[in-house]
């Protein structure tokens, strides 16, 4: 899964503390009885990278690899507050994408 569940009640406590905001992190995914926001991995990485913070970045990282990621989630951005959310919902309204160095490479070759 390359994503982080956020309930709606997750939201609600979020939303209390950050603003609205905290609802464009990722898309709103429904089955009809259980909604949840999906906020993509690839996203918090870009947003820790443009924040340039090395404890952030380290946090990030052990999100990748552990089981329970939403209450991690829940504590960095308690932690970095609404400047990660800020960056989290303009790397996901980007299409989260990292720059790919061998296609930049390729580019620059055949020019």
């Amino acid at each position: 899964m390359n994503e982080i569940v956020l309930t709606d009640d997750d939201l609600r406590y979020l939303e209390k503390h950050f603003g609205p905001s905290v609802r464009q992190m990722g898309p709103w995914n429904s089955d009809g009885i259980f909604g949840y926001c999906g906020v993509p991995i690839a996203a918090v990485e870009q947003a820790a990278c443009s924040l340039n913070d090395s404890v952030l970045l380290e946090s990030i990282q052990e999100l990748r690899v552990t089981q329970e990621r939403t209450p991690r989630f829940m504590e960095i951005l308690q932690q970095f507050g609404a400047a990660l959310i800020q960056q989290i919902v303009i790397a996901y309204q980007q299409g989260f994408q990292m720059p790919d160095v061998s296609r930049e490479r390729s580019a620059t070759e055949v020019a």
